[in-house]
């Protein structure tokens, strides 16, 4: 684990949803993870993000070191949205996405990232029709081939066959383009 903290957690439901759902972590890949502090037994409520961020590292060199980091990010986004939908809080949110459509669904991506507890900007432009830009500025934490993939799959569950593209990458912040 980092020696500095930063203050910024990532909630105990992500970890379940990638970690125990998805990748079904058991052996090398659980034994890796406790070495970063994550206990796939016991989870706790929430991780500091320098965990979190570690446990992707580990995610990524034991499930996917085939991939370079880009395509294992966006795989292990789109683990982490199938894996989601399987706990008790994602079931809730997977019921309500055909609900909501593609459209909105993407406009409330603002609103989402006020359950993070880092304030970083988060606009979403259109671009025509059926076709968006979403542009994340000021996250120190910038993970756009997570975030493409968890977002391709969250389309997918509206009921749509989107392409989600990383169009920028920067230090501090990432545009996705999507559309269906």
């Amino acid at each position: 684990m980092s020696a500095t903290l930063s203050g910024r957690v990532t909630q105990g439901t992500f970890f379940e949803g990638l970690f125990v759902r998805a990748l079904g972590a058991e052996g090398a890949l659980a034994d890796a993870l406790r070495t970063v502090g994550v206990d796939v037994r016991r989870l706790q409520s929430s991780y500091p993000i320098e965990v979190w961020n570690e446990a992707l590292e580990v995610a990524w060199k034991q499930g996917f070191p085939h991939l370079d980091r880009e395509a294992a990010y966006r795989e292990l986004g789109r683990q982490l949205a199938y894996g989601f939908i399987r706990t008790l809080v994602g079931k809730v949110v997977d019921v309500s996405l055909p609900v909501l459509g593609p459209e909105r669904f993407i406009q409330r991506l603002p609103s989402l990232s006020k359950l993070d507890t880092f304030e970083y900007q988060v606009e979403v432009v259109p671009l025509g029709e059926r076709r968006y830009r979403v542009s994340y500025r000021g996250d120190p934490d910038a993970k756009p081939d997570l975030m493409a993939g968890l977002f391709e799959v969250g389309l997918r569950r509206t009921g749509v066959d989107p392409t989600v593209v990383v169009t920028v990458r920067e230090p501090m912040g990432f545009e996705l383009e999507m559309s269906w």
